[in-house]
């Protein structure tokens, strides 16, 4: 009995060691929210969402730093000291920000606002608030090859002085290796402070990452999906991920990887389903190519019309990241080009004037100015053009074909019965004669007879339209300026030093 005894506890400590292996990796968390702003109208839900958020995350095994209603310079030594403690990790270890409260793009770059920020003017927002790349270059630092950012912080701008001179939501980032940002909406869109005790994106994640065995990227496509029907596709959260390890937020069985699919599986994947189930796919999917297929297959769906609004913001975010990342003038122009009408348009005109201000300053430097020499060196400097390209694209119209079906019908034959009658002869002895009577009748004989139905079917056809699309090429550009000499006069020779 006592060797039994032993035995099960040398088998429960084996499996606990087991267990902390498993999970031997360490796992950081920093959350804020920000409610009580100081100069424009409180938000009910952030500090109750990182409330709920923090909750989450300690039961998951994080080592939690909460802090809510922070100010300019708590904040940025709140990131600050959360980067320290990780640095001296190691790469192993697991890195989180979450942040709910108040966010907005100027000129393409995100800023998270403490709570006493005071912002009467657009330069005010850089000295105010606190900078997203700073963040994101801080977190960069860290040993960490697991690095997650989430962002509540998509509500609608607060401050009336720039709200015209500033765009919806946040602007597209590019996340490094490692690195997963998750977004409460769309880009260029606006997220709801919620109805309820905690934000509908908040209390998505809280539900979708407590599922065990859920992989980060499948719980980011349910909270998509749950917080887009919840706010009837007003809002639709989205994420950019460059992790190169798999995350689950608590352990268990994970789910098969799915395999990427081309144009063709989505297109038949789609097509074999109702409309509301592909739509349910194409949300949570969230990919522009998959949102086009879903045009193409069922123009006059009920739920066309939202996805159509999701897939032209979406590519009017990405011609916008694609426009602040080249920075120069013909960027700004094709935007413009493209979206006269966006937003952003006042963003792309006040970064033009800023490209000219800089090429005026630069061909005004000191540099450029002949100084002691008449020598000419070329300068090669590269221009980038909007170019015009074709696009074919597969639409499917209904047609009809003839469909041949047989069926069986009732006829009428002439069936001939012979019948014995009795004769009486001569001699009066009677003998049998044979009579024949023929007799109609309707017997269930069947014959085929050929029916011709025309149903609707349909085929791809091809149809090439040619539209303005923001690819470029270089043409090279070379100028001659001249640059100064080392260099003094000596008996009518020049020196060089």
């Amino acid at each position: 009995m006592l060797n039994r005894v032993v035995f099960c506890l040398f088998a429960m400590t084996l499996m606990v060691g087991s267990s902390l292996g498993a999970g031997a990796e360490e796992r950081f968390a920093l959350v804020i929210g920000n409610s009580k702003y100081q100069t424009v109208a409180k938000l009910d839900n952030p500090a109750r969402d990182a409330e709920a958020v923090s909750g989450l995350l300690r039961s998951a095994g994080f080592d939690v730093t909460a802090a809510l209603d922070l100010g300019q310079t708590d904040m940025r030594r709140t990131v600050r000291d959360f980067a320290a403690k990780l640095a001296t990790k190691g790469k192993d270890t697991i890195a989180l920000i979450y942040f709910a409260g108040h966010g907005l793009q100027i000129d393409g770059q995100n800023y998270l606002l403490p709570v006493d920020a005071k912002i009467t003017k657009q330069s005010d927002v850089a000295l105010e608030a606190v900078r997203l790349a700073d963040i994101m270059n801080l977190l960069s630092t860290i040993p960490s090859n697991t690095r997650i950012v989430i962002l509540d912080a998509c509500r609608n701008n607060p401050f009336d002085q720039i709200r015209d001179k500033t765009g919806r939501g946040l602007a597209i980032v590019n996340a490094p290796a490692g690195t997963l940002v998750a977004y409460s909406t769309s880009p260029g869109a606006v997220a709801d402070d919620g109805w309820t005790n905690n934000s509908p994106f908040a209390e998505a994640l809280i539900k979708a990452a407590s599922e065990p065995g859920a992989v980060i990227g499948t719980v980011l496509q349910n909270v998509r999906l749950h917080v887009h029907k919840a706010t009837k596709g007003l809002q639709t959260p989205w994420e950019v991920t460059a992790l190169t390890k798999q995350f689950q937020f608590f352990e268990g069985a994970a789910p098969q990887p799915k395999l990427d699919k081309s144009e063709d599986d989505w297109r038949d994947d789609l097509w074999s389903r109702s409309p509301r189930q592909a739509y349910d796919i194409v949300v949570q999917e969230n990919n522009v190519i998959v949102y086009k297929i879903f045009l193409n297959l069922y123009p006059q769906s009920v739920w066309s019309d939202r996805v159509r609004v999701i897939m032209e913001r979406r590519l009017e975010m990405l011609a916008w990241y694609d426009a602040v990342t080249l920075n120069s003038i013909a960027a700004f122009e094709a935007f413009l080009n493209r979206y006269p009408n966006s937003d952003l348009a006042l963003a792309a005109k006040r970064l033009i004037e800023r490209v000219h201000q800089r090429n005026a300053l630069a061909r005004t430097s000191p540099g450029a100015l002949p100084v002691g020499s008449n020598l000419l060196e070329p300068v090669i400097k590269e221009v980038r053009v909007p170019v015009t390209r074709e696009v074919i694209r597969e639409v499917r119209v209904p047609v009809t074909r003839e469909i041949i079906r047989e069926v069986r019908v009732p006829v009428v034959k002439e069936v001939i019965k012979t019948v014995r009658v009795p004769v009486v002869t001569i001699k009066k002895v009677p003998v049998v004669k044979i009579k024949t009577v023929i007799k109609k009748v309707r017997v269930p004989v069947v014959k085929v007879k050929t029916v011709i139905k025309r149903v609707p079917v349909v085929k791809v056809k091809t149809v090439v339209k040619r539209i303005r699309v923001p690819v470029v090429k270089i043409r090279t550009v070379v100028r001659r300026v001249r640059v100064p000499c080392r260099c003094t006069r000596r008996g009518g020779q020049t020196v060089l030093h």
